[in-house]
């Protein structure tokens, strides 16, 4: 074979890699999005969507996680291969697969009943089994992950003088962390935000996982 058709198969490889962050994206959101029109009782906007694996059907949402998560590091191992060539740290590619990690855990250990799903359970945030325990845990771990890596890739496009992705990646990470604060706020129930729980965790989701899927393009294209 020659040294040419080589470089392509493998360059072609690897696009494949690099778009498993964008399909990554697209499965976890489509699935939370159907499910939630089909699930009894189950309200959006006050309940999160780790509920969804609760109840009949809920090995979807668990498998749902475990195949983000996998996907997800695929992503990484794509980002992983171009990394010295293109500069970036490979702490952005670790932070990637700590969520990704997170996801994999998500999907092995279940939620418990949370915010009076499924119907008939106390309006409360509190995880009170070990497997509800070890969900909040892994669940944690993505949300340290994403952020920071935004954070670390806006630095990669600062430096190498890409403004518009400096800015999406900064204002990103920003947000999401805002409105991780605003999460906090609203798990007590004294505030008066708990009915709120639930759209603002999709909020998050919504803008780790856009990111995630342009950045995923982002690479696609230019390689």
């Amino acid at each position: 074979m020659e040294k040419n058709d080589t470089y392509h198969m493998n360059n072609s490889k690897n696009r494949f890699f690099l778009l498993c962050g964008a399909i990554s994206a697209v499965i976890f959101t489509l699935s939370w999005i159907i499910q939630e029109i089909f699930k009894t009782g189950y309200n959006p906007i006050m309940v999160p969507v780790s509920s969804l694996a609760i109840g009949e059907l809920g090995w979807i949402q668990s498998v749902t996680f475990l195949i983000t998560g996998l996907t997800l590091i695929l992503f990484a191992y794509g980002l992983e291969k171009i990394r010295k060539k293109e500069g970036f740290s490979k702490w952005t590619v670790i932070f990637l697969v700590i969520g990704a990690i997170g996801l994999i855990g998500a999907g092995c250990f279940t939620t418990d009943p949370i915010n009076g799903f499924p119907p008939g359970t106390g309006e409360t945030t509190i995880q009170t089994s070990l497997i509800g325990i070890l969900h909040q845990l892994f669940s944690v771990l993505l949300f340290i992950g994403l952020p920071i890596a935004m954070i670390l890739f806006s630095k990669h496009f600062l430096n190498i003088k890409n403004k518009k992705w400096w800015i999406y990646s900064i204002v990103s990470a920003i947000l999401f962390i805002i409105f991780m604060i605003i999460l906090k706020v609203a798990s007590e129930p004294s505030l008066g935000l708990l009915k709120l729980f639930g759209l603002i965790q999709r909020i998050i989701l919504i803008i780790g996982f856009l990111w995630v899927t342009l950045l995923s393009c982002y690479y696609f294209n230019k390689i």
